[in-house]
């Protein structure tokens, strides 16, 4: 399952096979997501990583920073505009772009862009086809220079901006929180959410993620009402940015097993009441009514 996630919330999924690379896959997952929550900018770690998704989310204005996980070595593979000898500091390129590759290759690459945009291929399609077809192979070394530039300038920018890759880590520790949370689900409900079909495995992977996103709902339903009374209180900032810091995604206090009678309930949850309820344990740790 290669899930897209937005600060914890999974906004679109999809099933790959074993033998499919989760990179030839991003930028269907991004254009395709039919969500309300708009991504401008996308991370993920190396399996992310190929020639083209630079270039590809370029042109639906989404930055890509990846996290790379030996900047070192990505280091030693950059590209300049320049020729090398101008190059005298301790950060060097290793190769100079061809730009006339790239100009005598643009009308391919316009139109290997549009496809894209205008949804007539799909991007693994499009990586299968330059790949297997010698007669693109001016279009393909044309698309994997391009590519190259946005490469090296994000590598440059993981050097030089410690903020950045405290972002992207960050990012990635909330990934891998929601997919601690989704095989805890799979755990619990072993033999109910598989099946021998495609079908049936699509259907399993998503009612996990509706489960999922349930809880992050419910949670984040809760530390929103506390965090308005902490507000309202006039809680201190640093204790606010304190709080802030209490992941949604918990799922301790959660009963995935047993059977449950909602009828009484009328669908209506009490939130308050429960909001109440943390509050109270929350003012032991954090905050007092006299601050």
């Amino acid at each position: 399952m290669y899930t897209l996630i937005a600060n914890y919330v999974a906004v679109n999924a999809k099933n790959i096979g074993l033998n499919e690379y989760e990179g030839h896959s991003l930028y269907d997952m991004i254009y395709n997501n039919k969500t309300d929550i708009d991504i401008h900018m996308v991370t993920g770690d190396n399996h992310s990583l190929n020639q083209l998704n630079f270039v590809t989310l370029d042109s639906i204005d989404v930055d890509y920073v990846p996290s790379i996980k030996n900047v070192r070595s990505a280091a030693d593979g950059l590209h300049a505009t320049q020729p090398l000898d101008n190059y005298t500091g301790l950060i060097k390129s290793k190769k100079v772009i061809n730009v006339e590759r790239i100009r005598s290759q643009r009308r391919g690459v316009i139109r290997v862009l549009l496809s894209l945009i205008m949804q007539e291929n799909t991007q693994s399609n499009i990586i299968r086809k330059l790949n297997s077809h010698a007669r693109y192979a001016r279009l393909k070394a044309a698309l994997f220079e391009y590519n190259a530039i946005f490469k090296s300038i994000h590598v440059l920018n993981l050097i030089d901006d410690m903020q950045l890759r405290k972002a992207i880590r960050s990012a990635r520790n909330h990934t891998e929180a929601y997919h601690q949370l989704q095989r805890n689900i799979r755990k619990t409900y072993h033999g109910v959410f598989q099946g021998k079909r495609i079908v049936e495995n699509r259907i399993s992977a998503h009612a996990a993620r509706l489960i999922a996103n349930g809880i992050i709902a419910y949670n984040s339903m809760i530390l929103n009402s506390v965090y308005e009374r902490m507000v309202a209180s006039g809680v201190s900032q640093n204790i606010i940015d304190e709080f802030t810091w209490i992941s949604p995604i918990a799922w301790s206090h959660m009963l995935f097993t047993g059977r449950y009678n909602f009828k009484k309930s009328n669908g209506v949850l009490d939130i308050d009441a429960m909001s109440l309820m943390l509050e109270a344990h929350v003012k032991q740790h954090f905050w007092h009514d006299n601050r």
